[in-house]
């Protein structure tokens, strides 16, 4: 099978990897001679803290009329070219401050530019899931960025438990280990993971027990994009993405010795983690080694210990990367070995083995002259694997194969017109043996080419792109091969009323095609609790969204207010099919298929698997997402926070299923330097607008407590962290949990971690 598949994704990848290889050449003499602008000035400067006016090291300056990105010295200096003359915008961003965006006049002399950068209490940084990194409040969707202190206080074992509270992010779980991220009520193929902006080729959006394969311990960020990113990204972005970074094949240009070290012990089911990354380099080469570890036991709930919950996980990874300061081009190697249980389902003995193999290469050529300005490329072959195992036998084992590449390139301005364009793909091979063996073989191939472009004035921005895609699955064992061309394309405005607010609007057509489980599986499916009955005639799902967000950032009040309506034609969901119809499409059956799953021990017990079918029905979704950080005195904040989504039927207002209910956050902080110390409260009501066999779920009310504090010691910083959950051991169940009705969520967890970085 492996020579097959490698000569099949030889023939698919060949274009775009010679086109990777060409972009980390540099342009030819007489091209850049040809096209390049002159330079004839030089804008000099200092970035500085506003509170204590210390140079701020490794500030990002960017030239926004020109795209050009620098960075500050071990001094806060930096040198930034510039037209000879006009008004030109400048921003400067840096790690756990506030960006800054300032307006210059071109004159000569050019005085030098002072920037005084301010604290934010979140630490947040740019996006760099755009087409170049972004400020989150000047994004077309709205984001969350995790990292710093804030990515410590809220660290967990899982992927979906560090994201749960995040403005618009649920948790689907089944116990500790599959836990995966919701976003907006949209789970599964529609919402994408990626690790350092490539696929992480895991199963976990195919089945509820089947986790995300990322140790949050080793992210140095972690980045949410609510709403449609498949202009950028493709179909299985429709509903969000959520991209965890870390220094896996280094960047930069590095130079001695510098990383990172953390651990984190948490009391319910006796957690445990670690994590370790160390970056050497000479200034021309860097390597990176990383590694982390996890485990824990069962977990307890204000009603007793939950049985077969225990977890553990290995992560390790290393890359060798050529650095310079416009560039860099490297490789690198990434191991992946879980284990975890899953609570209930045939009989609570069922555990899963998932490990990862990934070999990657990644590249990057900023500040070219030339018609194009910054050009990048990536290309990850991953070979996963999990076994899941019934006691101490393999009941199935699931094998999935990809090659996937991206290449996208930056291009000069052409007057107020700058933007992005590429080329990407992906090819796959999935597998699956024994007795949850619910499709043949299945062979899958996408090619994908996108634009990105913006129009800029001082205080507008107008975004517009499209992508085209091509998906074609080939199944086989007789299965009708299926083939889709989709085409999404968005439009976006950007205003700037003020340096302190921003209002975003976001209009987007956005497609996705059948995944493979939807087309083809057929057979008792116990991680979901269904007999599954696939539909090879299904289309394309087509959404149309739109994103209306306001922000503003004042000296006291930071908040985002956002309204979204996505209108979707064919949206493809589990709905049940009754005994009858069963029997009345697929005669002769009723002893060797549907039946098996009458005799497995389910949901509740003894009592048999519904049947469901995978249907396309149009359906709209709706709600609004808000926060706002108010600085009530010298240090001490207000946080509120709600999310809501509403999802229907367009043709009689049925409920969609497995929508999170209304959520309230409230809390307080206070934050004095490198201190924080504060507590959170989260309320979400009854959800009772439930489809057909789905059931309600009560409301709760959670209490969190949590503390930070970095010391610096020489060139060393020690983040300390402790965080108490669930103060008052509040009896809860997570509505989108798929065993919520036998298994309540954890109970009281006090965590604590050390972090050192070197």
């Amino acid at each position: 099978m492996l020579p097959c598949f490698t000569s099949r994704l030889v023939r698919v990848s060949t274009g775009l990897a010679l086109g990777l290889g060409l972009s980390l050449i540099a342009p030819s003499p007489a091209v850049a001679q040809s096209t390049a602008p002159a330079a004839a000035m030089q804008l000099t400067g200092r970035v500085l803290s506003g509170e204590s006016r210390q140079p701020v090291a490794g500030a990002t300056v960017v030239l926004e009329e020109r795209r050009t990105t620098v960075f500050t010295d071990d001094t806060g200096a930096f040198t930034l070219p510039t037209p000879a003359s006009g008004l030109v915008h400048v921003r400067v961003s840096a790690t756990g401050f506030l960006p800054m965006r300032t307006e210059v006049t071109l004159a000569d002399p050019l005085a030098p530019l002072e920037v005084l950068l301010q604290e934010d209490l979140h630490y947040a940084e740019a996006v760099t899931v755009g087409p170049e990194p972004r400020d989150p409040f000047e994004s077309y969707q709205p984001t969350s960025v995790l990292s710093g202190q804030e990515l410590s206080i809220k660290l967990e074992g899982s992927l979906g438990g560090l994201l749960r509270n995040e403005p618009g992010v649920s948790e689907r779980s089944l116990g500790p280990g599959p836990s995966r991220p919701i976003i907006r009520g949209q789970d599964g193929d529609r919402v994408l993971i990626l690790q350092n902006s490539q696929r992480t080729a895991d199963l976990s959006s195919q089945s509820g027990d089947h986790g995300v394969t990322i140790n949050p311990a080793a992210a140095t960020q972690v980045e949410v994009v609510r709403g449609p990113a498949t202009l950028l990204y493709g179909a299985n972005a429709i509903g969000g993405l959520v991209n965890v970074i870390s220094n896996q094949i280094p960047t930069r240009p590095a130079t001695g010795t510098m990383g990172a070290a953390q651990v984190d012990l948490a009391t319910n089911g006796g957690q445990a983690g670690g994590a370790a990354d160390v970056t050497v380099g000479n200034g021309l080469w860097a390597m990176n080694v990383g590694g982390s570890a996890r485990r824990s036991g069962n977990y307890d709930t204000p009603e007793g210990e939950v049985d077969n919950t225990q977890t553990r996980g290995f992560f390790g990874n290393v890359g060798v990367a050529r650095t310079t300061a416009n560039s860099y081009v490297g490789a690198g190697v990434q191991l992946d070995d879980t284990k975890y249980g899953v609570p209930v389902i045939e009989g609570g003995e069922i555990q899963l083995t998932p490990r990862r193999q990934v070999y990657s290469g990644r590249g990057e050529v900023r500040n070219m002259t030339g018609f194009f300005t910054s050009a990048r490329g990536s290309v990850a072959y991953h070979r996963y694997r999990h076994e899941e195992l019934e006691g101490d036998e393999v009941g199935t084992e699931f094998r999935n194969d990809l090659l996937d590449l991206d290449f996208r390139a930056t291009h000069r301005p052409v007057g107020r017109l700058t933007g992005t364009v590429g080329v990407s793909g992906y090819t796959r091979t999935f597998e699956a043996v024994g007795a949850e063996a619910l499709s043949p073989k299945v062979d899958q191939n996408v090619v994908s080419a996108f634009t990105y472009q913006e129009v800029s004035w001082s205080h507008a921005t107008l975004q517009f792109g499209g992508r085209f895609d091509r998906a074609s699955y080939d199944p086989a064992g007789g299965l009708r091969p299926r083939d889709f061309n989709n085409l999404s394309f968005s439009l976006g405005s950007l205003l700037r009323p003020t340096e302190q607010s921003t209002l975003a609007i976001s209009l987007a057509r956005a497609a996705r095609n059948p995944a493979l489980e939807e087309l083809y599986f057929f057979g008792v499916h116990a991680g979901n609790f269904s007999f599954e009955v696939g539909n090879d005639d299904l289309d394309s799902e087509v959404s149309y969204g739109l994103d209306v967000s306001y922000r503003v950032r004042l000296p006291r009040v930071s908040a985002e207010v956002t309204y979204f309506n996505n209108t979707v034609d064919n949206y493809i969901f589990r709905s049940p099919l009754t005994e009858e119809e069963f029997d009345a499409r697929f005669p002769g059956l009723e002893e060797e298929g549907h039946e098996e799953g009458h005799e497995e021990e389910g949901h509740h017990g003894d009592e048999e698997f519904p049947i469901v079918e995978f249907i396309g029905r149009d359906v709209r979704l709706q709600g609004v997402e808000a926060h706002a950080d108010i600085d009530l005195s010298r240090g001490l904040h207000l946080e509120l926070g709600l999310d809501t989504v509403r999802g229907e039927l367009r043709d009689g207002g049925d409920p969609l299923p497995r929508i999170p209910p209304v959520r309230v956050t409230g809390g307080l902080r206070y934050h004095w330097n490198a201190l924080q110390l504060g507590g959170q409260v989260v309320r979400a009501s009854s959800q009772d607008r439930v489809y057909d066999i789905e059931t309600p779920t009560d409301g709760f009310t959670t209490l969190r407590l949590f503390g930070a504090y970095s010391l610096q010691a020489g060139p060393t910083t020690h983040t300390f962290s402790a965080r108490l959950d669930n103060v008052t051991n509040e009896l809860f169940r997570n509505h989108l949990s798929l065993v919520k009705d036998l298994v309540p969520e954890m109970g009281r967890n006090f965590r604590v971690v050390w972090q050192v970085k070197f």
